[in-house]
């Protein structure tokens, strides 16, 4: 009898992308980023060679395994992910093809 699959994607996070808005107060066009949908995944944990492998400023704080999305892929620096209340920048990511997954460092937003 084959294994039951089961999905260990478990956590929801919003995934923000950054936009421009139009301040209705000036209406002057300010930057800011804007939630664009929820998105599944599992969390992986920090080793030390990754809270040691970069600067301070950019020291990596959590890592999670999403579906793979050849949007964040191809532009990592304009999206940022939102877990509870916190908001993180994608530092580095890791692409497993063969599992269509991505392997995100999260670090706070500074």
């Amino acid at each position: 009898m084959p294994k039951r699959q089961t999905n260990k994607l478990r956590w929801t996070a919003s995934l923000m992308e950054l936009g421009e808005a139009q301040d209705p107060e000036t209406d002057r066009v300010t930057k800011g980023f804007t939630e664009i949908r929820k998105i599944r995944y599992r969390s992986i944990g920090v080793t030390a060679a990754d809270k040691f492998a970069t600067k301070e400023t950019n020291e990596v704080v959590k890592k999670i395994e999403v579906r793979l999305d050849r949007a964040i892929e191809n532009n990592q620096k304009a999206y940022r992910l939102q877990v509870q209340d916190v908001i993180y920048d994608i530092e580095r990511l890791y692409v497993r093809e063969e599992d269509r997954v991505m392997e995100l460092s999260l670090a706070y937003v500074n």
